[in-house]
């Protein structure tokens, strides 16, 4: 009777060791079950492609008066900086400001485009575009990419006067001074909606390495405020430029 005791004790003993070493795998693969399961999802921002390019090249604004002293359609030479911002589905955002001057005269009733000999004021300048269209990325290697965008250009000017030209000088035209000319001037520049540009623009880049793209762009500005003021594509400005790109 002892030794059956003794017998049922040890078998006893040894199910529930037996039963306790085969929960340790199942344990332990749940828990690896669970850590693949939780891995981290991706965020908006880290399927983001950003870029960053540089433009160079000219801008012609359209000059249609033929009343006064301005200037045949100015071409102004300018500088930019911007980023291209690439989303999933090739979706393109990008902001973009370039840099320019140009001289200026007053009519009498608005701020009109300058020859050298005729000038009042230099105007700083910065064409402030944001945007969002479209990338094709085309060829075998997809090393082609065109863009079409559309968004709202912000047409930031201040005008200084220009070198030689000193605050008593008489406006030949009105006999106002250059002075009360250059408050007129900035006054316009950003009443009515002379400061908003609707635009358009399509580019084409071509991939040279994994850094570096070159390609070129061409903008349309639409002028609101002088579309609103009866005065057509008057101050409509078109621009071209070399565009390099480095990511």
């Amino acid at each position: 009777m002892k030794k059956f005791v003794l017998f049922l004790s040890f078998f006893l003993l040894s199910l529930s060791f037996s039963a306790g070493q085969e929960k340790i795998p199942e344990n332990e693969i749940s828990a690896e079950e669970a850590d693949s399961s939780a891995e981290p999802k991706e965020s908006f921002f880290s399927k983001i492609d950003p870029t960053l390019f540089f433009t160079l090249g000219p801008k012609l604004m359209l000059n249609t008066d033929d009343h006064t002293k301005s200037a045949p359609s100015p071409i102004m030479y300018s500088l930019g900086i911007g980023g291209d911002f690439l989303l999933e589905n090739n979706i393109l955002l990008q902001a973009h400001a370039s840099f320019f001057t140009n001289y200026y005269l007053w009519d009498g009733e608005k701020a009109q485009p300058a020859e050298v000999e005729n000038r009042t004021a230099t105007a700083l300048s910065a064409m402030i575009d944001l945007t969002g269209g479209y990338t094709l990325k085309l060829g075998q290697e997809e090393k082609h990419l065109l863009s079409l965008n559309a968004g709202l250009g912000f047409l930031a000017r201040y005008a200084i006067l220009s070198g030689g030209v000193d605050e008593d000088s008489p406006n030949r035209d009105t006999g106002s001074k250059a002075g009360d000319d250059i408050s007129d001037i900035n006054s316009c520049f950003f009443s009515d909606l002379n400061f908003l540009y609707p635009e358009v623009a399509l580019s084409y880049s071509y991939v040279l390495s994994d850094l570096w793209k070159i390609g070129g762009e061409f903008r349309t500005y639409i002028p609101l405020g002088s579309l609103m003021n009866g005065n057509g594509a008057d101050s409509m400005i078109f621009s071209l430029a070399l565009k390099i790109s480095h990511k």
